[in-house]
């Protein structure tokens, strides 16, 4: 239980903030349809103070478009504790003993962490904005508020570094990501851009 609890800190997007910022760098909504991948290290709590749930580790987010995806979370030694991966229609978790299939990553995150991570904006707040097509209200300092979550981009020398996500309201729930690297895949060439 534990392993699954790790896996799903991370995704998802993604989000500690702290340190200087920059001017954002932000890529054109085309983007979001390419290859992402995302490595640092995450933290997740969630659930009331008697029965909390918490992650930390180092984290592997790649999102392939804007449905699929894969997740790995790793010890601070680095064995990799969970792999969760999602397609449009289905989702599965691997703790390393066995593999459990969900009908979305909503579902999957629900399960594991006891909170439904919002995916269909989480492919956006790794990019470090609001999920377009979504409502969002726009808060001081760069902040914004999405599908009942705060959420706080930390940009340095123009790359999102930072990315913190609080829920507003319900059971409490908290998703810190540290971005340590951003590697970018251009669709039609498949080469990588670092950040």
């Amino acid at each position: 239980m534990r392993r699954r609890v790790l896996v799903w800190g991370t995704a998802g997007l993604v989000l500690a903030a702290l340190g200087g910022c920059a001017a954002p760098h932000i890529t054109s909504a085309s983007a979001a349809s390419d290859t992402l991948a995302v490595a640092g290290r995450l933290s997740l709590v969630s659930g009331p103070p008697d029965s909390q749930k918490a992650l930390y580790g180092g984290f592997r987010l790649e999102l392939r478009g804007a449905d699929s995806g894969e997740f790995e979370v790793f010890s601070p030694l680095g064995q990799m504790l969970a792999r969760a991966r999602w397609s449009p229609g289905q989702a599965s978790l691997n703790d390393g003993r066995q593999t459990q299939t969900y009908a979305s990553f909503d579902a999957m995150t629900r399960a594991a962490l006891g909170v439904a991570l919002p995916q269909a904006a989480l492919q956006d707040w790794v990019r470090g904005r609001p999920a377009s097509g979504l409502p969002v209200q726009q808060l001081a300092d760069g902040r914004f508020e999405q599908l009942g979550w705060q959420v706080q981009p930390v940009w340095r020398d123009g790359h999102l570094a930072l990315l913190k996500a609080q829920r507003a309201g319900g059971d409490p729930a908290e998703l810190r990501m540290a971005i340590e690297s951003t590697t970018p895949q251009d669709k039609d060439t498949g080469t990588a851009g670092g950040n």
